[in-house]
């Protein structure tokens, strides 16, 4: 009797506890499919995505959790904008364009960009080996070796799990059950670690928002700067006929 009050009490206290804020950072190479996963996990239908421009902000729950997950764009003039949604992030889902041989490189290198950020080290990682539906694509085991996976995970102290799926070809309650294995699985790690990745989160955060303050600053100064030196130019240009006169008299 007294245990299946303490497991009643239990219960009612996990229904009760509020939901978990995460914000997850999705990101790869352009066409490797991000979009159209973040859409079938929204419920969206996943084809005839276009290429996103900069990012996308999706909102949903997930059990537990309000998830925030930011699609950042893949290709190589925007991943520099990648590092600004780093610090505010619990963990990162990784796509990858399994059909995509030619580019495994690329993706290697890109990846182990992101893993050694010291914004990302250590925060678990979900790697969606996506496109397995099309021909000549990878398996998982090619693409653990051609991305030297377990080295980089290793060398950066990150958890991390690979699943091989087909974003098209499902959405909703029938999205690729591995994308949805492997979203359950990042998002329970994050939760057994919540509260010191959050610490992590917040602190990062506000070093990050204070450094692009100091860099706002500067750069006012600059232009301050640049004015005034323009002002001046163009001063001396107005006066200086004024001073010939005087002097020739």
């Amino acid at each position: 009797m007294f245990s299946l009050m303490a497991n009643c009490c239990n219960w009612l206290k996990r229904w009760q506890e509020p939901a978990r804020k995460v914000t997850l950072v999705m990101v790869g190479l352009d066409n490797a499919g991000k979009t159209a996963t973040v859409r079938g996990i929204q419920g969206d239908n996943p084809r005839d995505v276009a290429p996103t421009v900069g990012f996308s902000k999706v909102d949903l729950k997930q059990g537990k959790f309000e998830v925030t997950i930011f699609d950042l764009g893949g290709g190589k003039r925007i991943r520099g904008i990648w590092k600004n949604y780093y610090s505010e992030s619990h963990g990162v889902v990784f796509v990858v364009d399994s059909s995509d041989v030619q580019r495994i490189q690329e993706t290697r290198e890109t990846m182990a960009e992101v893993l050694q950020h010291p914004r990302i080290a250590g925060k678990p990682v979900l790697v969606l080996a996506n496109k397995q539906d099309q021909e000549g694509a990878l398996a998982e085991a090619d693409i653990i070796e051609n991305l030297s996976l377990e080295k980089l995970v290793n060398e950066n102290k990150c958890l991390c799990q690979i699943e091989p799926c087909s974003a098209v070809l499902g959405y909703g309650k029938k999205v690729d059950k591995s994308i949805k294995k492997g979203l359950n699985w990042l998002l329970s790690n994050i939760a057994k670690d919540y509260e010191a990745i959050t610490e992590r989160v917040q602190k990062d955060t506000a070093e990050q928002r204070a450094l692009e303050e100091q860099d706002k600053k500067e750069r006012a100064e600059r232009v301050r700067r640049i004015r005034e030196e323009s002002i001046g130019s163009e001063h001396m240009r107005i006066c200086a006929p004024e001073v010939i006169k005087e002097v020739s008299l």
